[in-house]
This record gives structure tokens, C-alpha cells and sequence, in this order.
């Protein structure tokens, strides 16, 4: 450069012109330098300057341990899930955001690329930063830029997620640069691209929930696992994080959106990112570009709280219970150590702790319900057919307005099936879904009714057998009977059998299978009720004290559910032997439990007496009352069961067993309503029994047994099928007593009659000499009344003349004395108001007198200060002027 400028100003000129040449060259020569130094010296100060500035901005930042910092990135709120009994995964459990974690190696490689061609395209090749990007964004950020292009990569961008904020701050991007650049020290490439797909939001899926992670974006917008994405699947779904709700293809409620132009057209931008990163060849781009990925939209999809409603509410509720205990037993919290008047703080508060982790923490809810058999108890239940067509009304009081208002009160129904062996609830009816819909009231679980003669075989008759009073041969006399250990009240009926009738004398197993009270009461009083109610009481089921010594037991007043019910039979079925019946089998995190189920097993009946009680219900259906439910069965095996109906017809029951499962179902109404048809209300709950045991064997028919029969131990005898027992009725004697004592009763009733015509002749006679006194002494009283009240006419006008007459003489005293005294007063009252005011008066002179005073002295103190500061200016102005 220097040559050029010599070769131009030596060319041939004059000395002059030379001369001004070379001085213009190096004049300007010497300002290229300096302003080549003073860039040089601005840029280095700025350079410094910016360090300084990033060093103060992250002078703060603590360095986490890189274990933390893993820790951190990978930690965020999964969903979890809930899983029927028969492995089907229900649903999740309801929460903010739902996320599936997924390994890497199960995310499309079409996935990765799309998202590291739009995102990150130099993700292997950078150390967590890219300069250049992030002065660019900056140098956008300090111009306002309206073009935005971004200076984040993905080792950012998941750090801003998972330990930093969205704030938009210079000291947050210097925090965030400082922290990738460790991240990338604490974790391999493909575990951080593994951290950022599962933490990165995805908008909503076709339930309308807010989804996170690609996994739960791969299933809710296109129903398929992020290992099975095509590349227009793959290439939209890489798009959507930018503006995840912008480019969501679902509104709320997991409607599709009607212009789906944006999203489109992001997807399109996607795979020509990956078409310039050459991630995909020019007809794969090409071909994608053109695809109609509509088409692959998951359509609005229904919430399994919606189809299973009384499932999921269920799950949610019994999980709770177990993750509540779950967190108490971390902490080392037991029940029986903590004051009374503080267990429902401390457990409501693991309780919230539960609830949180159940929302967030990723746990597997796994029930016992085997799907198909759920869902074929629930036809007959759905099936209007099987109800009557007109609903019942009942009058209720409104608690909230409590007034007195009309309630609609269809019939209802619940029902449950148990695994006998093992307590598993296999499946179970919460209602009728009355009007395509369920309510908040499972009734299978929640409802306590009274039980009827349901209550004969695991109250009555078992206790009989185990107690050595009755064998299913006994016999037992069927006639009109009240109850005996209970005082007898005037207008006390006997106890009736269904259909107003007795039958003389019956054995134990006809009484069951004809379903007959007098028979059942006349044993049950026979025993200890308190020992037999015990039974109930060992199985877990609540039992009031008036109901543990009432002979009404026999016949079902006590208040059970039908699960307990369920279980109770399932107990006899079971040889015996209780299990708590159950609704979830084990709580899973991580692949490791946290919970299962222990079917623990506890003795209530000798096998004996269950087997000898199971014997006598197998007629109920062959002969007895449930041989309508029997000409409906289709579904093999040895089925034995009672049916059951409480007073005035308001609960009707049937329960079945075979060796391997147990089905009890209840109809009713919730208000309390008597069934409908007198004569065909238990044919509704035969028929919806029936119904339900040929669904269910149809199927899935493994857990019936139904080629196994119940087995007779060896602890059964055959003097067990004799008249053996304790209780035994000599009808013939029984009938001459009763013969001789009606007899007896009807020359007592004589005798009483007569006794009663003699003492009314006497009560007439006596009646008759009463009046004609009572006449007489009437006359009398009268003209002494006549004359009484004359005498007392005169001296009360004299009595009241003398009274007037003081009256008058008072009132003029007490008015002259009230006169002088209100004279007296009020001049008193004068004197001390003048007294008050004159002082008032003077009081008030002297404070206006002092105030005046007062601000006459602050007034000239002021004016003296102001006068001496004007004098110190003067002075000082003047010895200004002199010092000039």
C-alpha cells in the first residue's frame, strides 16, 4: 500500500506539487494508524467490558455437582397410569400435564433428525454453546430486532426448562450458557437429546389434556408409539415446540382445530431443514412434503374416567389409601403412636403428599378387574329393558335450600364377582347408568342395605351347623310364632313368610331353600346371637350394638354392601376360610413395588360347616327360590346361593357361588322405594344375575371352575345328612299343649264375658241411681248459687264505691308532692347549668388568651430569624462585592 501511494504522488509533477503530495500522504498515513489503534483499543476495552459484565452476572451462580445437575434435568412430573387386572392399560390418572418418559433408543431416528435439523443442527459438534448464535441473538436482542432467529441450543434450552426460568434477562442467558457447559460434562450427547424429549412440551392430544415428552405426543396426536413414527409424522411433531399451542392440532377437548394451515406449513419447514442437513434425500422430501398428514390425527378421543367411570374413581380412591399409608410407613408414622386429637391432621396432610405423587410421580396402578368381565357385568346394568320403564318419585329435603322437593327414583342396581380363592374383585356394577350416565355414588362399595334372607346361610344356618344344633335334616316346626327374647308389645304381629303361609314342619335345608323366617328366627334364638353376629364382625363388616342382640338379625336388618356380601359367601365357597375381597393387586415405580396385595386368609367356619351350608344352597336353585335365575342360567357348574328381600319389598338380592367365583347382585332405589311388582321384582334381579354369570363365563370362563365341583371333606359325616342336631321339635306333644292351653284360654274368655255382662248390669243400675242424685243436688245448688251471687253483687258496688272514693283522695296527694318535687329539681338543674357555663366560659378565654400569646411568640421569633438571615446576606453580598 505504502509503494502505491509513493509510485502515484512521484509521477511527474512539479517540486510544488510533490511537496504538498507527501505531506497529505503522511498526514493522512498517521490518522489511518490512529484510527486503526483507536478500533483496536475500543475493541479491546469492549471485549473486557463485556467479560467484566458476564463475570457480574454469574458471579452468583453456585457450580452444581454434575450428579445434581443430571439429577435435576431428568426429573420432572410423570403420569401415572392405571392397568386392568388382565394387563390392558386403562387410563391415566387425571393430572395438569400427562408425560411418558421413553428411552432413546425407542424414539424414531426420523425423531432425532427432524428435531436436530430445526433445533440443533451442530448438536454433536458444539460443547453445549454456540458463540456466533448466541451473539447473534444478543446483538437482536440489545436492537430489538424484529427477526429473531434464536442462539439456544438444545443443551440450553433444556437447562432454561428444568433448572432455570423462562424469564428474559441477560443475567439468565449468562447463567444459562455457564450451566450447558457444565451439563455437557456431567452427560453424554444422547442422554441430554433423551433429557429434551421427554421435558419439552408438545401442546394437547386428542383428549384435550396438555402433553409433554414425545412419547405422550407420539400417542395423543397420532396413536402410535415415538418408535413408530413415520417422517411426516415425525417431521410435524419436531415442529410443534417452537409454539407448542399454536402448532397443537387440537383445541380443548381435544377437537381438531379447523385451520390447520400453520401447523402444515411448520412441518413443511421441518423437512426442508432436514433436506438441507441431508437428513433425507430429495425424494423422501419430496414425497413427505405432499403428504396429507390429517389423515393420521387421532381422532377426539373419550376420557376412560368417562367409560369407566366407577372403575377410576374406585382405583383413584383405594390408591390413595395405600400410598397414604405407603408414605407414613417411609417416615415411620404409626397410627396407634400418634394422639388422637392429631391423626386426622397428620394423615390428611399424607394424604396430600399421596395425592401429589399418585398425580406426578410415575407410579402403575394395577388392579385386579379382569377387563372383559367388567365390562359384561355392565351390559345388563346399562340395559333399560331389564328396569320397569316408569320411574318412582320421592319427596326430599333439598339440604342446601332445605326445602321439601319431588327426586326422580329409578331402580337401581349394583353387583360384584370375586375370586373366591385370592378376595380379587373381578369385576362389579357401581349402577345402572341411568340415561347413558353414571353418578358420584358407587354402589357396589358405598351403598349399606339391609340384607333380607340373605343373611340365613352366613348368619343363621352355619352357626347352627358349627354349633352342633341343627344338621340340614333337622326339623323344625314352620307355624305362627313372635319373637321370644325380646318383651312382647301389644299389637306385635308374628312373623311372616313370604306368602302369608306356614308349612308345618320342614327340615333345615327346605326352611333354606324356601327361604322360611319362623325356621331361621326359631334357631337363630336358640344360639349365643352376640357369637354368631361375630362371624360378620370377623370379616370385617360393621355391626351395631341394637343389631347384635336382636333376633331380627336372622332375617337381615343389619346394613352391608355388596362387596361385603360378596365376600362373606365367597367366604362359605372358600371352605371357610375369609379373604378380604380387593381391588388392587400391586403399585409399581420404576419396575420396583412399592405395594401388593397378600391374600391372607383367616378361618370363620370350619370346612364342615361351609361345606354342609353350600350343600343346602345348592337347592335354592334347583328347587328353591332362585329357580327362576337357574331356568336363565347358561353358565355351567356347581352353583349354590340364597336369595334375599327386605320389608316392604325395597331390596331384593341373589347371590351365586361356583367353587371358584362369587356373584352377588342387588337391585333397589336409593330413596328407599319399594320395588315395583310384587310378583316380578325378584324375576328383574334373577334375570339381571342371570344375565351377568352368562356374560361373564362368555367371557373369559377360567375363573369359574365350572368342572370342579364342592368337594365334601373328610371332616363331614354321614350322620351329618340325620336328624342329629340339638333342635328338635316333638310336634304331636307340642300340639296337645297347645290344644289344652287354647282350651283353657277359651273357658277363660267365657268366664271373662260373663263377669263382663254382670258388671255392666251393675254399672246401668248404679247409673240410674246417680242421675236422679245429681238432678236433686243440681236444683239445690243452683238457688244457693242464685242467692251467693245477689250478696256478692251488693257488697262488691259498696267495696268499689270506698275504693274510688280513697283512689281520688291519693291522686290529688301524689299530684300536689310531684309538683313541689319537679319545681325543686328544676331550679336546682338551672342553678348548676349557669354554674357549668360560667366555668365553661372562663376556661375557654384562658386557652385562646395562652394560644395567642404562643403564636405571637413564634411569629416574632420567626421574624427575628428572617431579619437575621437577610441581614447575614447583605453582609455576605457586600463582602463579595469588596473581595471583586
Amino acid at each position: 500500500m505504502r509503494e502505491n501511494w509513493f509510485k502515484f504522488w512521484n509521477h511527474p509533477r512539479t517540486k510544488a506539487v510533490r511537496h504538498w503530495s507527501n505531506i497529505t500522504y503522511d498526514v493522512s498515513w498517521n490518522i489511518i494508524l490512529f484510527l486503526i489503534i483507536g478500533v483496536l483499543l475500543v475493541g479491546s476495552f469492549s471485549v473486557g467490558a463485556a467479560g467484566g459484565y458476564f463475570a457480574s452476572l454469574v458471579k452468583d451462580t453456585k457450580a452444581p455437582k454434575l450428579t445434581e445437575m443430571k439429577q435435576q434435568v431428568n426429573s420432572y412430573a410423570v403420569t401415572s397410569e392405571i392397568y386392568w387386572g388382565s394387563g390392558e392399560k386403562l387410563t391415566n390418572i387425571a393430572t395438569d400435564e400427562e408425560r411418558q418418559p421413553v428411552n432413546i433408543k425407542e424414539i424414531s431416528p426420523y425423531l432425532l433428525d427432524a428435531v436436530l435439523s430445526t433445533e440443533d443442527v451442530d448438536f454433536y459438534e458444539h460443547d453445549g454453546v454456540v458463540p456466533k448464535a448466541t451473539l447473534r441473538a444478543v446483538l437482536q436482542e440489545l436492537t430489538n430486532s424484529s427477526s429473531r432467529t434464536g442462539g439456544s441450543t438444545l443443551t440450553q434450552q433444556l437447562i432454561k426448562n428444568q433448572i432455570l426460568t423462562n424469564e428474559v434477562s441477560f443475567e439468565r442467558k449468562a447463567k444459562e450458557i455457564i450451566l450447558a457447559l457444565r451439563l455437557e460434562n456431567a452427560m453424554t450427547k444422547d442422554e441430554i437429546l433423551q433429557a429434551y424429549l421427554n421435558v419439552v412440551s408438545f401442546g394437547r392430544n386428542s383428549l384435550g389434556r396438555n402433553i409433554a415428552g414425545i412419547e405422550a405426543a407420539s400417542r395423543g396426536v397420532f396413536n402410535k408409539p415415538a418408535k413408530k413414527l413415520t417422517l411426516p409424522q415425525a417431521a410435524f411433531l419436531a415442529g410443534i415446540p417452537k409454539k407448542p399451542y399454536y402448532y397443537t392440532p387440537y383445541l380443548q377437548g381435544g377437537v381438531v382445530k379447523k385451520d390447520l394451515t400453520p401447523s402444515t406449513n411448520r412441518m413443511k419447514t421441518v423437512l426442508k431443514r432436514m433436506y438441507v442437513a441431508k437428513s433425507i434425500t430429495k425424494a423422501q422430501y419430496e414425497k413427505a412434503v405432499k403428504y396429507d398428514i390429517t389423515k393420521d390425527f387421532a381422532k377426539t378421543s373419550k376420557r376412560s374416567r368417562d367409560t369407566y367411570p366407577y372403575v377410576y374413581d374406585l382405583a383413584e380412591k383405594e390408591a390413595l389409601k395405600i400410598m397414604t399409608s405407603y408414605f407414613m410407613k417411609q417416615d415411620g408414622i404409626k397410627e396407634d403412636e400418634v394422639k388422637p386429637s392429631e391423626l386426622a391432621e397428620v394423615k390428611a396432610n399424607y394424604r396430600d403428599q399421596a395425592m401429589i405423587a399418585m398425580k406426578q410421580g410415575g407410579y402403575k396402578i394395577h388392579l385386579t378387574l379382569d377387563k372383559k368381565i367388567h365390562e359384561a357385568m355392565q351390559a345388563p346394568a346399562k340395559n333399560a329393558a331389564n328396569f320397569p320403564s316408569a320411574p318412582q318419585y320421592k319427596q326430599v329435603v333439598n339440604p342446601k335450600t332445605k326445602k321439601t322437593v319431588t327426586k326422580k327414583d329409578p331402580e337401581e342396581t349394583a353387583a360384584v364377582m370375586v375370586q373366591n380363592e385370592t378376595g380379587r374383585i373381578l369385576g362389579f356394577v357401581g349402577g345402572r347408568y341411568t340415561d347413558g350416565t353414571a353418578d358420584d355414588f358407587n354402589r357396589a362399595f358405598q351403598a349399606k342395605r339391609q340384607i333380607g334372607s340373605t343373611a340365613k346361610p352366613i348368619l343363621v344356618y352355619s352357626n347352627g351347623i358349627e354349633n352342633g344344633l341343627i344338621t340340614p335334616a333337622s326339623t323344625i316346626n314352620d307355624e305362627e310364632y313372635y319373637y321370644q327374647t325380646v318383651p312382647r308389645q301389644p299389637g306385635d304381629n308374628p312373623i311372616n313368610n313370604e306368602g302369608g303361609r306356614y308349612r308345618g314342619n320342614v327340615t333345615v335345608r327346605e326352611a333354606l331353600e324356601l327361604s322360611l323366617n319362623v325356621p331361621a328366627v326359631k334357631t337363630y334364638e336358640k344360639m349365643n346371637m352376640s357369637n354368631s353376629i361375630q362371624k360378620l364382625v370377623d370379616m370385617g363388616i360393621e355391626i351395631p350394638d341394637n343389631i347384635r342382640y336382636a333376633p331380627s338379625a336372622a332375617l337381615g336388618t343389619m346394613e352391608i354392601t355388596p362387596v361385603e356380601l360378596a365376600g362373606a359367601y365367597a367366604t362359605l365357597a372358600n371352605y371357610g376360610q375369609y379373604v378380604k375381597p380387593y381391588v388392587i393387586s400391586k403399585i409399581t415405580k420404576d419396575g420396583k413395588n412399592i405395594y401388593k396385595a397378600k391374600s391372607k386368609k383367616k378361618r370363620i367356619y370350619q370346612d364342615r360347616t361351609a361345606y354342609l351350608t353350600l350343600d343346602m344352597m345348592r337347592g335354592v336353585f334347583d328347587k328353591g327360590t332362585a329357580q327362576y335365575a337357574n331356568s336363565l342360567l347358561k353358565a355351567p357348574g356347581d352353583w349354590a346361593g340364597k336369595t334375599g328381600t327386605t320389608n316392604e319389598i325395597k331390596d331384593s338380592y341373589l347371590v351365586g357361588s361356583t367353587p371358584g367365583v362369587t356373584l352377588a347382585v342387588w337391585t333397589g332405589h336409593d330413596q328407599n322405594n319399594s320395588l315395583m311388582g310384587a310378583t316380578t321384582y325378584y324375576q328383574r334381579t334373577q334375570n339381571l344375575w342371570a344375565q351377568m354369570a352368562n356374560l361373564t363365563y362368555n367371557a373369559n370362563s377360567s375363573y369359574f371352575k365350572s368342572g370342579a365341583r364342592f368337594n365334601q371333606p373328610a371332616s363331614v359325616s354321614a350322620d351329618d345328612f340325620k336328624n342329629t342336631g340339638r333342635f328338635k321339635e316333638e310336634d304331636q306333644k307340642k300340639k296337645e299343649a297347645e290344644a289344652k292351653k287354647k282350651a283353657e284360654a277359651e273357658k277363660k274368655k267365657q268366664a271373662e264375658q260373663d263377669k263382663k255382662k254382670a258388671d255392666e248390669a251393675k254399672a246401668k243400675a248404679d247409673a240410674d241411681a246417680k242421675q236422679k242424685a245429681d238432678d236433686s243436688k243440681a236444683k239445690a245448688d243452683a238457688d244457693a248459687k242464685r242467692k251467693a251471687d245477689e250478696a256478692k253483687a251488693k257488697a262488691d258496688a259498696d267495696a268499689k264505691r270506698k275504693a274510688d272514693e280513697a283512689k281520688a283522695k291519693a291522686d290529688a296527694d301524689a299530684k300536689r308532692k310531684a309538683d313541689e318535687a319537679k319545681a325543686k329539681a328544676d331550679a336546682d338543674a338551672k342553678r348548676k347549668a349557669d354554674e357549668a357555663k360560667a366555668k365553661a366560659d372562663a376556661d375557654a378565654k384562658r386557652k385562646a388568651d395562652e394560644a395567642k400569646a404562643k403564636a405571637d411568640a413564634d411569629a416574632k421569633r420567626k421574624a427575628d430569624e428572617a431579619k437575621a438571615k437577610a441581614d447575614a446576606k447583605k453582609k455576605a453580598d457586600e463582602n463579595r462585592k469588596n473581595a471583586e
